[in-house]
């Protein structure tokens, strides 16, 4: 007769393989399951972090060029026809009526339709 894990049917995170004895919160049939499973998910975890920080990236190449133009206000649609990808920043806060958002040390505001006061940030 089988274990209550096998019955239930317990599977291994990573391969799917039944999971036979052990400890009842046992998640992995291996070490090597394990190291695998963890390995990938560290492995996405970077990827996705890397990808994040190259949109911002972009989007801060985007801003600066439009500074650099004169540009102090766009539309939306404009800015994202550019590529800018507006639910990547790295800062957010109230500034009077207006939220202001940041890309590193570029900051502007933002209506529905259009981004304006485009310029940089004192830094300290």
């Amino acid at each position: 007769m089988g274990s209550d894990r096998e019955t239930d049917g317990a599977r291994c995170l990573e391969c799917g393989g039944l999971l036979h004895e052990g400890r009842n919160d046992r998640k992995f049939c291996s070490s090597s399951c394990r190291n695998r499973w963890h390995y990938m998910k560290e492995g996405r975890m970077q990827w996705y972090r890397r990808k994040t920080i190259g949109i911002l990236d972009r989007n801060h190449e985007i801003l600066s060029g439009l500074i650099k133009e004169g540009v102090t206000g766009i539309s939306i649609p404009d800015l994202v026809h550019l590529g800018y990808r507006t639910e990547c920043i790295t800062y957010c806060h109230k500034v009077g009526k207006h939220l202001e958002y940041r890309c590193y040390d570029i900051k502007y505001c933002m209506s529905e339709s259009r981004i304006f006061k485009l310029g940089r940030c004192s830094l300290p």
